[in-house]
């Protein structure tokens, strides 16, 4: 009696023994996939770095990197997941035919009642193999503006300048606006009272263009261009400068910029005007009346 529990003790420990260690290696294989995948994309790092020249293309390069990183990942263990689950069925003496038979039927009318995330995968992987943005870019689309946060196969994470987290899903991703790719332009419009010796007004706005830029020649990709009258406003004419710079630091710069000229128009007294609206009154008995300006 005591023979028979043992050889039943064994067999069923060399049947169960299988799986067991399949699970097992599933589990240790699934926790090592993360960091081979961002060992691996680690050193492409360091490769893409010491081998740019320009500040510009290296963090585009990184930026790529990073997206393709998580999908990567996200691939890796799925394929370790199927195969893990097809080697535990064989260990288990279950033929697997039948069961793939039945996941390709299955699988057609999940396409058919799933087209919407379908859609939405096929769409990332256009995104990425296009490279129309990747994680650190700030882009607008689907009606939101903000950085991209993280990047899936199915959904693009926004976050807006609010702080808000905007999960767009990729099929909705029909037009792009990029502000961050390879590189940005400044644009910086002011207005000057009709008065202004629009000359001399340019030649301060081009002074602290080039002040800038000096300081920030990392920054700024070009020698910035005043271009000169844009248009004629109600109160103002308007004058325009636009600084071309490294991906994603046209808001800084241009912020530096204005600061700069309205302490220099201070300086020259040069006038920044506001709208302001005559207004004539009329009374009894006034034949001329003055105007009341008011702003």
């Amino acid at each position: 009696m005591a023979e028979q529990l043992w050889s039943t003790g064994l067999a069923l420990l060399s049947r169960v023994h299988i799986p067991i260690l399949v699970l097992i290696g599933w589990w240790a294989v699934d926790r090592a996939t993360v960091p081979f995948v961002a060992h691996l994309f680690k050193l492409a790092v360091a490769r893409f770095e010491a081998r740019s020249t320009s500040i510009s293309q290296r963090d585009a390069s990184v930026k790529r990197l990073q997206t393709l990183q998580g999908l990567v990942t996200q691939i890796a263990r799925g394929a370790v997941a199927v195969f893990a689950v097809l080697t535990l069925l064989g260990s288990l003496q279950i033929d697997v035919r039948p069961i793939l038979t039945g996941f390709g039927v299955a699988g057609l009318a999940i396409s058919l009642a799933a087209q919407n995330i379908i859609r939405d995968f096929i769409n990332g992987i256009v995104v990425i193999l296009e490279d129309h943005y990747s994680v650190g870019d700030v882009i607008s689309v689907s009606g939101y503006t903000g950085s991209v946060e993280r990047f899936t196969m199915r959904t693009t994470h926004l976050r807006t300048i609010d702080g808000e987290l905007a999960i767009v899903p990729n099929g909705a991703v029909t037009q792009v606006l990029n502000f961050t790719k390879n590189w940005s332009r400044a644009k910086i419009d002011v207005g000057v009272a009709y008065d202004t010796d629009i000359a001399r007004a340019m030649k301060v706005m081009r002074d602290v263009a080039e002040g800038l830029y000096n300081d920030n020649k990392l920054r700024i990709l070009e020698v910035p261009d005043v271009q000169g009258i844009l248009a004629f406003n109600d109160s103002a004419i308007v004058l325009r400068c636009l600084i071309k710079t490294v991906p994603g630091d046209q808001w800084a710069l241009g912020r530096d910029y204005r600061l700069r000229l309205k302490e220099a128009f201070n300086r020259e007294g040069i006038v920044i005007p506001f709208p302001q609206t005559d207004v004539w009154l009329h009374g009894a008995g006034e034949a001329d009346p003055a105007p009341k300006t008011t702003p």
